[in-house]
């Protein structure tokens, strides 16, 4: 397989569709114009909607290389009494428990591996930009359990996207953004009356800002750069 146009394709949930604050995958398809870039992100998935959804995907073309990128939602979805009954409505269910998640995201890795060769698989990475407030401390155990779970897939690799953003907030000074009010400070910033202002890399608390897009698709494409049929290369 020649690194030269690759057939991307890109599963996830609102971060991945790119349609709240800065999208890294168009970032990517600026840089990779040699290569096939698909966008199968969709606001608001969860494990278990992504997996339902997988199976009414039409596979018109061969795909030589997934990223994989779930689980936020399953976390988020606990923030506020009303994000339970939006997700119900959307017909978006999460995961009740780390086995479900487990059992659900090991499946959808199973699936998207008979699509494609090889995925990398990214940790979802913030609710707010305090790193130890609880639902970080959570999305860090799911990282954890993803991590785990991509083991033993030798065409499967655990890329630690969630890493690089900790170590930057770890010194940065960041707003206590509370994860209840979240819900209301996307519908304040989609209005244009709150700006987002202070954050470092979200314009929420989730969704990205230029700044954590531009983040996004520097790793992103260092390991499209560095793949080949023998991949992992260092």
């Amino acid at each position: 397989m020649d690194k030269k146009g690759l057939r991307i394709a890109f599963f996830g949930d609102s971060l991945t569709e790119g349609k709240v604050g800065a999208s890294y995958f168009e970032i990517l398809r600026q840089k990779l114009p040699e290569h096939e870039l698909f966008n199968y992100g969709k606001g608001g998935d969860t494990v278990i909607s992504l997996h339902r959804r997988i199976h009414k995907i039409g596979w018109n073309v061969p795909l030589d290389l997934g990223f994989l990128w779930i689980g936020t939602n399953d976390v988020l979805v606990k923030t506020s009494w009303f994000l339970p009954l939006r997700k119900r409505l959307r017909r978006q269910p999460w995961a009740k428990s780390h086995a479900q998640f487990r059992e659900y995201y090991r499946s959808l890795l199973a699936e998207l591996l008979n699509k494609m060769p090889f995925i990398f698989t990214l940790p979802p990475l913030l609710i707010g930009e305090d790193i130890n407030n609880e639902w970080n401390v959570e999305l860090a155990e799911l990282s954890r359990l993803i991590r785990d779970i991509s083991l033993p897939f030798p065409s499967v690799d655990f890329v630690d996207l969630r890493e690089s953003f900790i170590q930057a907030l770890k010194s940065a000074m960041v707003p206590s953004v509370i994860p209840k009010s979240i819900f209301r400070k996307i519908l304040d910033i989609l209005s244009a009356q709150n700006p987002g202002e202070r954050l470092h890399f979200t314009i929420d608390g989730i969704h990205l800002n230029k700044a954590g897009a531009s983040k996004v698709a520097e790793v992103l494409w260092r390991k499209i750069d560095a793949f080949s049929p023998g991949y992992p290369i260092p």
